[in-house]
């Protein structure tokens, strides 16, 4: 398969125009339509739907657009990789991680791995899993720490868990449900809730628990990307919400509201695209996260 042709298969998926791609890569109109149609001849399924105003990707063609970013990231790896190797030191890195791991493990690690390498130079990128994970596979960031998740659309990843925890439904102390007792699930949809935005992998379990006593899960009035800030705003009123617990939540006093079902358990840890390759300080990193993870595992 042509390389070019995937080139104009990820710019046009990203401008949604043929015009934009051909100005962008300073190439003809012409040039970029036969690459495309090369490309869906070659794979034998339409990759685009022809719109009014726009190209839009067919499921055959998120596959293709997946693929085609995976090839372009390990060609920019392995030169970086060269550079690295003949420069013999050290490059920039990124990490995508979840709120509990901005507050608890993370910094632990990358003070270690920062008194080991004084010369690394690492960026932190907080946010929820699907975010976070888009960044990853577009080669933003060298790996992800969240949820680990089996649903089919990550089998694209490595997956390698570290720590796991229960979710809690928390409250404020005082709360009229945070009594000590357990509660039924039917008495958490008197109240109002908060929960993260784009946590979906929360939303999706705390839905599992109420369908599974035959009730909708209650929708949160309220939804924030910041963890602070939900765990701020339940402390000073009568709204729930639904979390692994955090020194956030733990700082700002949150209490669990036990209930007579069981409530779900979370495990999360490295999330990387497949066959990556990350440089030292990058690898050192998740060397100490797993030291430190498997010190809270045994305690």
């Amino acid at each position: 398969m042509n390389l070019q042709n995937f080139r104009y298969l990820v710019s046009v998926a990203e401008t949604g125009s043929i015009t934009r791609t051909s100005e962008e890569l300073n190439v003809t109109q012409p040039a970029v339509s036969r690459g495309i149609a090369a490309l869906e001849s070659e794979l034998g399924v339409p990759l685009f739907d022809r719109l009014p105003k726009k190209m839009q990707l067919t499921r055959f063609g998120e596959i293709a657009l997946r693929r085609g970013r995976a090839i372009f990231q390990q060609i920019e790896q392995t030169q970086q990789e060269i550079d690295d190797i003949r420069s013999q030191s050290g490059s920039r890195f990124s990490i995508g991680a979840g709120p509990v791991w901005l507050s608890e493990l993370l910094p632990q690690a990358i003070r270690l791995t920062a008194d080991e390498m004084s010369w690394a130079s690492i960026e932190i990128i907080g946010g929820y899993e699907r975010y976070l994970v888009e960044l990853l596979r577009r080669g933003e960031v060298s790996f992800v720490l969240a949820e680990i998740t089996q649903d089919p659309e990550f089998l694209d990843l490595d997956m390698e868990p570290l720590t796991s925890a229960d979710y809690s439904l928390l409250a404020r102390p005082g709360h009229p449900l945070a009594t000590g007792e357990p509660v039924e699930l039917s008495d958490l949809l008197r109240y109002s809730w908060i929960m993260p935005s784009s946590a979906v992998n929360a939303q999706n379990r705390l839905t599992g628990l109420f369908n599974s006593q035959g009730m909708s899960a209650p929708e949160p009035e309220i939804a924030s990307t910041s963890l602070s800030f939900i765990s701020k705003f339940v402390s000073i009123s009568d709204h729930i919400t639904f979390l692994v617990e955090s020194s956030q939540s733990r700082a700002e006093g949150l209490v669990r509201i036990p209930t007579h079902v069981p409530l779900p358990r979370r495990v999360a840890g490295i999330q990387r695209r497949k066959n990556d390759w990350l440089n030292p300080e990058a690898t050192r990193v998740i060397e100490h996260l797993r030291v430190l993870s498997q010190d809270i595992e045994s305690h």
